[in-house]
This record gives structure tokens, C-alpha cells and sequence, in this order.
């Protein structure tokens, strides 16, 4: 197994300055190397029901892959620069927030993240009528913040 990227470890440590803003044991975080997938996986559980889990890797050239519950999307060009870096940031305290609405099935999904800087629409292609006539799924936040 290879050691973590730079940017592998740079993913890992925003989820943990994020999840520094809360109080203490409100998830379970892995940095885990993933045989078949060939990368880095940080998998953030939280442990209060009803919050969203969260998945993210890096593909070692400029792609990062986010799982928000079973909502994926790519974050593409990701690097290791500051906007990069910013943007997850975004997009991670968020979610742990509970700003996420998430519409279809569970292996179709399509997301509304509402960061600081706006909305973010991601997710699977999704039906044209309007958000308000779907069924929507909404997360807790992750806990208190400190």
C-alpha cells in the first residue's frame, strides 16, 4: 500500500479541522487505503442519527470523489491549492451541519449542499420539475458546535 498524497492527507486534515468546531465524539473518521479503488479514502461516520455520512478520495491526479449518503459527485480539478482546499471545506461544513436536501432513490440521488458561498447541485441527472414538488430527504447536523 502506498502512503497517503500530500492532497490525500490534505483532504483528511479539513474534514478534521471541520470536525474540531464540534463538540468532541460526534463521528468516526478513517483514513483508509482502498486495494481496489487504487486510493485514499476519508470516511467520515457521525453518530448522530439522521446525519449524513461522508466518503472522499482523491484519484492521485486531479479528480476527488464525494459521497454525501448515497449522493455521489466529482469535484473536478481538485488539487491541493487553497481554493481547492476552500471549496471542500465548504461542501465538508455543510454537511456536517446538516445544510444538505437530498431528492430520488438511493441509487439515484441528487443533492442541494448549502454552503456559506451558496447552493452547490449535485447528484445523479434529475427529473426537470421544480424542488418544491419533489420528495426530499434532509440530514441533522453532525452535533453542537463548541
Amino acid at each position: 500500500m502506498p502512503e497517503p498524497s500530500p492532497i490525500d492527507s490534505a483532504v483528511r486534515d479539513v474534514v478534521l479541522r471541520v470536525l474540531a468546531e464540534y463538540e468532541a465524539d460526534v463521528a468516526e473518521v478513517r483514513h483508509e487505503w482502498g486495494e481496489r479503488a487504487g486510493m485514499w479514502f476519508t470516511e467520515v461516520e457521525p453518530r448522530r442519527p439522521g446525519a449524513a455520512p461522508l466518503s472522499l478520495s482523491f484519484d492521485g491526479q486531479d479528480l476527488l470523489n464525494v459521497n454525501i449518503g448515497p449522493t455521489w459527485f466529482e469535484v473536478f480539478p481538485f488539487g491541493g491549492d487553497k481554493e481547492s482546499l476552500a471549496y471542500l471545506q465548504g461542501i465538508i461544513r455543510a454537511v456536517m451541519a446538516g445544510r444538505v436536501e437530498e431528492s430520488g432513490s438511493l441509487s439515484a440521488s441528487f443533492a442541494r449542499v448549502h454552503t456559506d458561498n451558496g447552493t452547490v447541485n449535485v447528484g445523479d441527472v434529475h427529473a426537470p420539475w421544480p424542488w418544491r414538488w419533489r420528495q426530499v430527504r434532509e440530514y441533522q447536523p453532525y452535533g453542537d458546535h463548541r
